[in-house]
């Protein structure tokens, strides 16, 4: 009877020890030796590798063999994934060393117990964590979340490292991620591998992996030091590829269409390029003969607030209307590149200090003061040239504020630098541009802005004795787009963002381009289109520009390609230039007898820099204007912004200009 006693307590022991460690009801019921199918429909923690709040995977079906064990048993666990992982981090010390878990079954997971595992360190979720990771949840752990705060504008559900947040768990046990290569395995309460990173140059295999490691995509001008692994996400599901293989992550050289990605701390992760269909008054202002007054009147008629995000401003009268709006209690905001190649000029230092006199506030993207050692700016250049009025309009182009660019009005044609803004009234689109403002602005989260003082030598006044310079002049015999065109009616309008989603293939203005084929027609005018990505000394065939090859596939459907690219600043002695990308098009053209042709141009005396794309597919007509350059750096690194619009009367103007510059 005792021995009976003994096995009965010895037996419930067990049963609630189970209990414990699984996180779960145990209940006297069969385990099941194969999964069953799962599905996602559930809200989403973190934003790292989602855009939307909900999600859906679409069901499988598999075969379930159901064998009954004689002992209890519980659920297994939820297959939850390492999404993405920051190894090899730019901060010395590394402390923003990351990991992302993500749930993508249907069940809810307490963390309790669970262990992530390299080669040499292992660090475990306390036993009493109330953690939990529901349906489609993620949550990241770092090495110390202050810093991860700081370096990805986030909190981190966990640290290892140090206990730098009361708010995160502390882990139990230092992980150290090998920056050149390694593993990082994830185990449930009970010990059971659940997922596995094999990466970098490691080559010893790993359980949980077949094949070779996976690569971080770092060619070209591309870093890999600062780079966050980040698994694909399956485009119809929205779920993270999981086949355990290095194909699973963006990084992945192999595929041309998702691959090849770049991923950064402090980056929004909207994969999605957010559409809108609305009623909008649209206008399209022509430069350099037709930018200053529609831009001019865009500030005059604010009464709220005014949000510029700018690559330079180097302008006294648009300096000035800006300075009357903050004097008239506008809130002002203007954010800058702090770093453009030339530096920052002494008219650029009196438009700024003469707007933040008014009352206006101004950041430069910048490290500050308070960033630790090695911090970077959250992208290589802050290159958008868009503004936001009270809320409800938006102006968005290709053109920096300078009279290159905006010559000020007067009675003879004025030349200049080539370039278009459109000008949006519609509250939907105001939101979409509002979102990104938002996000760079926020010097509360992140260490990259630099605010203007007077006695900064970089970012403050300009010398006592600054003396405004000439101005330029470009004599033309015909300026005729000085008079902007408007339309109102109901317009699709896409926001494409770099880094965000300017690469999908799926979306946007690559979209259209891989529809586009027999009786259908696209024009292109641009600053430059690289012939090839990755390293200058590269080729097509090794690294693509996406852009290039959809407008050769797009020609090889039958469709009519038109390409026109600066001559102004082209280098014929530089390793990509404009003049190697017309020849390319051009001899693959004559080569395949395509319906294409590129060539150079320079209709204004001082330029093409505009970034102009316009489609016409069937009865549509959509014009992509913005400030995304043809190059890698332009799509994977930088700040841009794209408006993406089927409204006709913009493309019918714009194709108007475009046929005028191509027979010059």
């Amino acid at each position: 009877m005792r021995r009976y006693r003994f096995a009965l307590v010895l037996s419930w022991t067990i049963f609630f020890a189970v209990g414990l460690l699984w996180g779960l009801d145990s209940t006297l019921l069969a385990a099941r030796s194969s999964s069953t199918a799962e599905t996602t429909l559930a809200p989403v923690i973190d934003d790292t590798l989602k855009s939307s709040t909900f999600f859906m995977a679409v069901p499988t079906t598999t075969l379930t063999t159901t064998t009954y064990l004689p002992l209890i048993h519980g659920n297994a666990p939820a297959p939850i994934v390492i999404a993405a992982a920051h190894i090899d981090s730019a901060l010395s010390g590394e402390a923003d060393e990351a990991l992302l878990l993500w749930n993508t079954g249907m069940r809810s997971q307490s963390l309790a117990g669970w262990q992530i595992a390299t080669a040499s360190r292992r660090t475990t979720f306390p036993i009493t964590s109330t953690l939990r990771l529901g349906p489609g949840e993620q949550v990241w752990c770092a090495a110390e979340a202050a810093i991860f705060r700081l370096s990805f504008g986030k909190e981190a559900a966990c640290e290892w490292a140090v206990d730098s947040d009361p708010q995160s768990i502390d882990l139990m046990g230092k992980l150290t991620l090998a920056n050149q290569g390694g593993r990082i395995q994830l185990y449930s309460a009970t010990g059971a591998l659940i997922d596995t990173l094999l990466y970098g140059d490691e080559s010893t295999p790993a359980a949980g992996w077949f094949g070779p490691a996976a690569q971080i995509y770092a060619r070209g001008d591309i870093p890999a030091v600062g780079q966050i692994w980040q698994r694909k996400l399956d485009p119809v599901t929205g779920s993270p590829l999981d086949t355990d293989r290095a194909t699973d992550w963006s990084g992945d050289l192999g595929d041309l269409q998702w691959g090849r990605q770049v991923h950064m701390p402090g980056w929004q992760q909207l994969s999605i390029v957010p559409v809108v269909v609305a009623n909008a008054t649209m206008t399209v202002a022509v430069g350099p003969e037709g930018l200053y007054q529609p831009l001019a009147n865009f500030i005059a008629t604010t009464h709220k607030t005014l949000d510029l995000s700018l690559y330079t401003f180097e302008h006294k009268e648009l300096a000035e209307r800006v300075a009357a709006a903050a004097q008239r209690g506008v809130r002002v905001r203007l954010l800058l590149e702090g770093s453009p190649p030339g530096g920052i000029s002494d008219l650029q230092k009196w438009s700024v200090m003469t707007i933040v006199a008014a009352g206006g506030e101004v950041r430069y993207l910048a490290v500050n003061e308070r960033a630790p050692k090695g911090y970077r700016t959250r992208y290589r250049y802050l290159h958008a040239k868009y503004g936001i009025s009270d809320g409800q309009r938006i102006f968005n182009g290709t053109e920096n504020l300078t009279y290159d660019a905006m010559p000020v009005t007067n009675a003879e044609p004025s030349g200049g630098r080539r370039g278009f803004y459109l000008f949006v009234n519609a509250r939907q689109a105001a939101e979409r541009f509002e979102q990104l403002f938002t996000h760079d602005w926020a010097s509360d989260r992140f260490a990259d802005l630099v605010p203007y003082t007077p006695d900064h030598a970089t970012y403050g006044a300009p010398p006592a004795d600054f003396v405004f310079p000439e101005l330029p002049l470009y004599p033309v015999d015909e300026a005729p787009f000085a008079t902007a065109v408007a339309a109102t009616g109901t317009a699709t309008l896409a926001v494409i963002s770099a880094p965000e989603n300017a690469t999908q293939p799926d979306q946007g203005l690559h979209a259209l381009l891989t529809r586009a084929g027999a009786g259908d027609a696209i024009a292109v005018m641009e600053l430059y289109e690289h012939k090839q990505w990755g390293d200058s000394t590269s080729h097509p065939v090794a690294d693509p520009n996406p852009r290039l090859e959809m407008l050769l596939a797009a020609a090889r459907r039958g469709a009519q390609i038109q390409v026109l690219l600066d001559s102004y600043f082209d280098d014929a002695n530089a390793l990509r230039n404009n003049r190697q990308t017309v020849d390319y098009l051009n001899q693959a053209a004559a080569a395949e007898n395509l319906p294409l042709v590129a060539k150079l141009g320079n209709p204004t005396l001082a330029g093409i820099h505009a970034k102009l794309y316009l489609v016409r597919i069937g009865q549509e007509r959509w014009s992509a204007v913005g400030s995304l350059n043809g190059g890698e750096v332009s799509h994977k690194l930088n700040r841009e912004v794209v408006l993406l619009t089927d409204m006709a009367a913009i493309y019918q103007r714009l194709l108007e200009v475009f046929l005028w510059d191509w027979a010059r």
